[in-house]
């Protein structure tokens, strides 16, 4: 595959990864942002709405989960899906922003019809968080509520093209002992099949993207996929974190498909997806991580009629969504918008190896 696979646009890009619209490549997917970027508050959270009659999966694997109604969406539990999902900051607390995110969807009419009570439904709103408590003036400062409803609003509106950058969850976001800044980014992978995968991450990793040796853990990758890029050589040392802040972290991701999945198989896909963590990210995973992925599969497309071709449509359909999340960690490094140094905070990549950035960013 030559770079030119990786560049195309949605509906015209040969088999393969390219960014595009990120997850917004996969048809009826709506999301909205909301938050605060100044030098004195640094979270934000993000609303992600599924087309309606969506399968919904999770996998949680950090040792450190901030989330909400992830054991309804379990297999085998109720089979309604979910109403949106929810990335946000503010570890616990930014939990109670979602609140403002039931609220507009139940005045919206968008939700599960609650039984005996005519014209009322409840939305069910499964929600993952990331710690960046702290970050901007140091004070306890979590998305609010009325961010809830103002990132939802956005998203009912279908207005927002935005996937990438320092936007919504990932406006707070840091990564590699808290050494580099994070942020939002989006991947997208076309299967031969014409199947489309994509990711939306908050990368915000306790560990590093980048070798001890100079290098991205990515760079296999990146030569698999024919993209040669400028080397990126000298991330800041991760041993030593900046100064008072907290040894929590999280990356949390939604994998999305069109392809028509049941429960158990749209959660394998999430599941298959956190070999991308690992991938782009060392460590990933430890108990101050609260990694978790959920799954949407749209249902427009249909699976080959035939088992055997099913499974390995299967089998493609997780290993996509694993290369389209580890993409969309470094998209969400390279997308970071750098700040003045009077705000006191790390560097982005764009700073560090803006080469490599400005390629990459073009692509």
């Amino acid at each position: 595959m030559t770079s030119d696979t990786a560049r195309g646009s949605g509906s015209e890009a040969r088999p393969g990864p390219f960014r595009g619209r990120g997850v917004l490549e996969i048809p009826g997917i709506r999301l909205g942002h909301a938050g605060e970027f100044t030098d004195s508050r640094l979270t934000g959270i993000t609303t992600v709405l599924p087309p309606i009659g969506s399968t919904i999966g999770v996998d949680v694997r950090g040792g450190g989960p901030a989330t909400r109604e992830t054991d309804v969406i379990a297999t085998g539990t109720h089979s309604y899906g979910a109403d949106a999902i929810v990335l946000t900051g503010g570890s616990a607390f930014g939990l109670g922003a979602v609140s403002g995110v039931v609220d507009t969807l139940a005045e919206a009419g968008l939700g599960f019809p609650a039984p005996g009570l005519a014209d009322a439904v409840i939305p069910l709103v499964p929600a993952a968080a990331i710690f960046d408590l702290g970050r901007g003036n140091g004070s306890e400062a979590p998305p609010r509520p009325d961010e809830g409803a103002e990132a939802t609003r956005a998203a009912l509106s279908g207005r927002t093209d935005d996937v990438r950058g320092s936007i919504g969850a990932g406006i707070g976001a840091r990564s590699g002992f808290q050494s580099v800044r994070g942020g939002l980014g989006s991947y997208a992978v076309r299967l031969p099949s014409g199947t489309m995968v994509a990711a939306l991450v908050v990368a915000n990793s306790l560990g590093t993207i980048g070798t001890p040796s100079g290098g991205l853990w990515l760079d296999p990758l990146l030569r698999s996929i024919g993209l040669d890029l400028p080397k990126v050589l000298s991330l800041p040392d991760s041993a030593a974190p900046v100064p008072g802040t907290a040894a929590k972290n999280t990356t949390i991701a939604i994998v999305a498909t069109d392809a028509r999945l049941d429960s158990a198989q749209t959660t394998r896909m999430a599941s298959g997806a956190h070999a991308g963590i690992s991938r782009a990210v060392r460590p990933s995973h430890t108990l101050f991580d609260g990694d978790t992925v959920f799954g949407i599969a749209t249902g427009a497309q249909d699976l080959p009629s035939d088992r055997d071709a099913a499974t390995r449509e299967l089998v493609m359909i997780s290993a996509a969504a694993a290369d389209a999340l580890s993409l969309a960690i470094l998209d969400a490094h390279a997308s970071a918008t750098p700040v003045d140094s009077s705000w006191g905070q790390p560097p982005t990549l764009s700073e560090i190896a803006p080469d490599f950035t400005s390629e990459f960013n073009a692509l």
